[in-house]
C-alpha cells in the first residue's frame, strides 16, 4: 500500500511540474489563436471577437467570448495567458480554474 501511494505521489508532483513549466513557457510552442469573428461596437476601437486556443496538449478548443481592444493573435502575452489556462483546465479537467490565484 505504502508504494502505491508512493507512487502515485511521485506521478502528482511531476504532473504539476511538467504543468507549470508548461503554463510558464511561451514563445516556444505550437499553440496558436485563431480569430474566428470581429465585430465592431458602437464604442470606438472597441471589438466583439470570438477566438479558440489551439494547442495539442489542450483538452480541446474552447471559444474565447472577448469584448475590448481587438486582440493580436501573434501577441506573446495573450498566447502565455491561454497557455496557462490551458495547463490549468488539463489538470483540473472541468475547466473550473479551480485554485486561481488570478
Amino acid at each position: 500500500m505504502n508504494k502505491k501511494l508512493a507512487l502515485i505521489g511521485g506521478a502528482l508532483v511531476l504532473t504539476c511540474l511538467t504543468s507549470v513549466s508548461y503554463a510558464e513557457s511561451d514563445g516556444n510552442s505550437s499553440g496558436t489563436i485563431v480569430v474566428l469573428s470581429k465585430e465592431e461596437t458602437e464604442v470606438p476601437e472597441y471589438f466583439h471577437q470570438k477566438y479558440v486556443f489551439n494547442h495539442p496538449d489542450c483538452l480541446g478548443a474552447v471559444t474565447v467570448d472577448y469584448y475590448g481592444p481587438e486582440i493580436n493573435p501573434n501577441d506573446t502575452q495573450l498566447i502565455a495567458a491561454e497557455q496557462r489556462m490551458c495547463a490549468q483546465n488539463r489538470w483540473f479537467g472541468d475547466g473550473s480554474g479551480a485554485g486561481d490565484s488570478d
